[in-house]
């Protein structure tokens, strides 16, 4: 297995850190005064700018739009931005309205890399290769130093079409238990899936919390959930066997059963197909009503830890520890971490001022704009410690100013940031539950990040190859088979999984899929000795 190994040069000259009024004066308005005057200074550009909407924004805050850290971009950033809320859970449906009636923002930040792709094939997106070299700073420094940020935002037709950031591997889907559940039980940390479904029914039926009633579940299946349990069966959409890439037919389907058989045996919630954010799975762990809850979004985030928090807070004595994934019948796997590369986002190709974008686009991969996103301003979010580190003043204050920084952030290569800005560095081992949650994320990182065991996703969705413009079309019709496997899920005896596997590998035979599975296969052939498995990417380097 080949080496992937990136050098680390002086991160492009940026300049220090803001100065604290200057920071400060941001938050008082939008940045009329930075437009240009009547003596003929240059008028400042003006863009329109996607920011996802989780509902997170505090009432006193503002919205989602029109917030004290919205404002501050306006006014310390080199152009003027009108921010369009895109609904997190339903991106892909809100951008493709969007595209369809004309009306979408000039920067486009998207996670997906589906939704990128299929933009891309339908020529929504600008060519970026003349903007980065001509009319960036930043972001064409950086990009030269890291040509991996090149390679990733290249698509077939060898130009550059997606600016992205640097993080480093690190956790994403994690699976939590209620270690004090099982001790009461008398259960075992389960290591198979046959005995996770043991332990499941042992929590939905033997009253782990003590209160008398049958009122706990086992696990959430709503939202991203979904996706940790797909891991354990290798349900991941694609794999390599026998020198070929596959569709992971079988292993969609005995993914179906389980979970039909969690469903069926009442073990989950049963409206778990209606929870369309986690949020009642969310509210189910935080109340002690859920023994094992599965989220995506990493062990060293503040969020994660805000819901580690609200549990403790309901329930003191709960004691949660993250789990390897059971092995299930296709092997042990690690599941989907958060890519050490992250390509984020795209300008949309009928924008009328692309330099006005690309300027804000190094207005955010500029150093002094990642420390305020990630720590907020110096003298009200944050003070300096002896060893030049931030460290909040009040976290709970932060909390709640800065409940939306990290949708702002989504070009920020915190891999370059120093170990200063390490999550854990913001815990304090002498506060216990800010102690306890130091050892979730130690163990979460050698769970989860484990060099022996494979990626439950072989290769991740940024580096497999855009689908030219008429496969897109064939392959929209995952969305009618993911739809099957729901089906299958919660109709009981009246559709089964095996007849859910039949159906789908049939529209997909007659839509024209073989077509794609040739198009990877292809790919497959000529890229499966580069070093470009998820396994390969754990040996990236930023030093």
């Amino acid at each position: 297995m080949k080496h992937v190994y990136v050098k680390k040069t002086a991160y492009g000259g940026l300049a220090a850190v803001l100065a604290t009024g200057a920071l400060l004066a941001g938050c008082g308005n939008s940045g009329d005064s930075a437009k240009g005057d009547s003596k003929g200074e240059a008028k400042r550009g003006s863009i329109s700018s996607s920011i996802y909407d989780r509902g997170n924004v505090p009432a006193e805050e503002g919205t989602v739009d029109n917030n004290r850290w919205t404002k501050w971009l306006n006014g310390q950033g080199p152009v003027d931005v009108k921010f369009v809320p895109i609904p997190r859970a339903e991106s892909k449906q809100k951008f493709n309205v969007l595209f369809a009636s004309d009306s979408a923002p000039d920067l486009v930040f998207d996670y997906d890399a589906g939704l990128m792709n299929d933009l891309y094939a339908q020529k929504q997106l600008l060519p970026l290769d003349d903007l980065i070299k001509n009319d960036s700073t930043e972001y064409k420094k950086l990009a030269d130093q890291y040509p991996i940020l090149k390679e990733m935002g290249t698509k077939p037709d060898g130009k550059i079409y997606q600016f992205g950031r640097l993080l480093g591997m690190k956790t994403n889907d994690l699976l939590f238990i209620r270690k004090d559940w099982l001790k009461k039980l008398n259960l075992e940390v389960p290591k198979t899936t046959e005995e996770l479904y043991k332990v499941a029914k042992a929590f939905r039926e033997q009253d782990p919390d003590g209160n008398g009633l049958k009122d706990t579940y086992a696990i959430n299946l709503s939202y991203t959930a979904d996706s940790v349990i797909n891991s354990m069966f290798q349900n991941t959409g694609l794999y390599s066997k026998d020198g070929k890439l596959q569709k992971t037919w079988e292993q969609a389907k005995e993914a179906t059963a389980f979970k039909k058989q969690l469903f069926t045996e009442g073990l989950v919630d049963k409206d778990f197909l209606t929870d369309k954010n986690g949020e009642k799975a969310k509210q189910d762990w935080i109340t002690g009503k859920l023994g094992m809850y599965a989220q995506s979004s990493g062990a060293d985030q503040v969020a994660t830890f805000a819901i580690y928090q609200s549990l403790k807070k309901n329930v003191p004595d709960a004691e949660v520890i993250p789990i390897e994934l059971p092995k299930g019948p296709y092997g042990q796997f690690n599941p989907n971490s958060k890519f050490p590369v992250q390509m984020t986002a795209a300008i949309n190709a009928k924008t009328k001022d692309p330099k006005a974008a690309m300027k804000y686009v190094d207005f955010l991969v500029s150093k002094p704009t990642m420390n305020a996103l990630k720590n907020g301003l110096e003298g009200q979010h944050y003070q300096t410690d002896k060893d030049g580190c931030a460290q909040p003043i009040d976290k709970e204050k932060n909390k709640k100013e800065m409940a939306m920084t990290n949708d702002i952030a989504m070009l920020s290569s915190m891999a370059l940031m120093g170990k200063c800005e390490k999550y854990e560095i913001k815990l304090n081992p002498e506060v216990p539950q800010e102690k306890e949650f130091l050892n979730i994320i130690e163990t979460a990182d050698k769970i989860y990040l484990n060099p022996n065991l494979p990626f439950s996703t072989e290769y991740d969705a940024t580096v497999l190859p855009s689908l030219p413009a008429d496969l897109v079309v064939i392959n929209k019709n995952t969305d009618t088979i993911n739809d099957l496997w729901k089906k299958a899920i919660v109709s009981g005896d009246k559709y089964t999984p095996e007849q859910a596997l039949a159906e789908a590998k049939s529209l997909w035979e007659k839509s024209g899929g073989k077509q794609i599975d040739d198009f990877y296969n292809k790919w497959y052939q000529e890229n499966k000795d580069k070093p470009l498995r998820n396994n390969d990417f754990m040996k990236l380097k930023f030093e």
